[in-house]
């Protein structure tokens, strides 16, 4: 039973408070209150696993796991690596939407040519958009059969199917083009410096247990269900990832794709693509390598400079336009001294 003198006491007080300071008062627990709100949600989902509650992802991830007995595509590039091995293979993750950054990718680094006598080669990785539309499919189909540069199987298009899609290149790389010396996987917001990528593999001359790219030795688990790499403890419960190698692009020797394809039907899938791989790695005993005693692999965007791109693999998040521009400063100037 409340008390009437303490009720009668408070209500006088707090009558004797001015409009303004009311107000002010009232103002403040308006803003407080959602953050205790907020502060008590995020404490109960570190306690609770939100694999299948994923606030920044496409339900799409949560039906797909890769079929290693289907071994039907939907596309096929045009090639024969028996007849014209490649020593550099270009696996690129795309989606259908990004047509303008696979043009400039077809006119620049992707385009197939032979570097200082070794043959490099392009192909792009794509799944299904949800609920493509049939003009969509026919689109593609057109692209696919002008450019002959598109592998693609039945799963859907999700930044969190990035793990079925590699496997799927990887899986093609293991069964129609065993011949490669090298596959560099990467992606297609990248700009790639083939030229010195295919100078850094000679001169390495490593062509088994190779995995090189940008490493990532002490990277931890983001347990921030908002992030788009939010992972819980259900889905991996150590305080560190194993290390692996930025999915912006990393290059491996053909005998480590085999490896990475037989062992990782014995892997619990995990949506990471690149943590996953390393994952692979680790359970091989295969050590991530530096390819160059300099910084070569960009995993963000580089500052553009003649001398500066002459001497990376790899810079992130260029425009399709910016990939044009630097190929051909890049090609023009190629006699210039740095």
């Amino acid at each position: 039973m409340s008390n009437p003198l303490m009720s009668g006491f408070c209500l006088t007080a707090w009558r004797r408070i001015s409009k303004m300071a009311r107000k002010k008062v009232i103002f403040t627990s308006l803003l407080i209150f959602p953050s205790l709100v907020m502060f008590g949600l995020f404490i109960h989902m570190q306690d609770i696993d939100l694999g299948y509650f994923c606030l920044s992802c496409s339900g799409s991830y949560f039906h797909y796991k890769f079929d290693y007995n289907n071994k039907v595509f939907l596309k096929l590039p045009e090639v024969d690596c028996r007849q014209t091995p490649p020593f550099l293979v270009l696996l690129i993750t795309t989606t259908y939407s990004q047509k303008e950054a696979r043009m400039a990718i077809r006119k620049t680094w992707g385009k197939e040519r032979v570097i200082q006598g070794k043959r490099v080669v392009a192909y792009f990785l794509l799944g299904q958009r949800e609920n493509e539309s049939a003009k969509e499919k026919v689109i593609l189909a057109q692209e696919s059969h002008i450019y002959k540069d598109i592998i693609q199987r039945d799963f859907i298009d999700t930044y969190y199917n990035l793990t079925i899609k590699t496997l799927m290149g990887i899986q093609w790389i293991t069964h129609h083009c065993p011949q490669a010396s090298y596959i560099m996987k990467t992606d297609s917001d990248m700009f790639v410096n083939t030229f010195y990528l295919v100078e850094l593999l000679l001169r390495k001359n490593q062509t088994s247990n190779l995995f090189t790219g940008k490493l990532k030795l002490n990277d931890r688990p983001i347990r921030m269900p908002f992030s788009k790499w939010y992972i819980s403890k259900r889905e991996y419960a150590m305080a560190r990832y194993p290390p692996f190698c930025s999915g912006t692009g990393y290059v491996f020797s053909i005998d480590v794709a085999q490896k990475i394809y037989n062992v990782s039907m014995r892997m619990p899938f995990f949506k990471l693509e690149d943590v996953y791989v390393g994952m692979c790695l680790e359970r091989l005993k295969i050590p991530l390598q530096e390819l160059h005693e300099h910084t070569t692999f960009f995993a963000d965007k580089h500052p553009f400079s003649i001398c500066a791109y002459r001497k990376i693999v790899t810079s992130h998040e260029v425009q399709p336009a910016e990939i044009g521009m630097y190929w051909e400063a890049l090609r023009r100037s190629r006699e210039e001294p740095c």
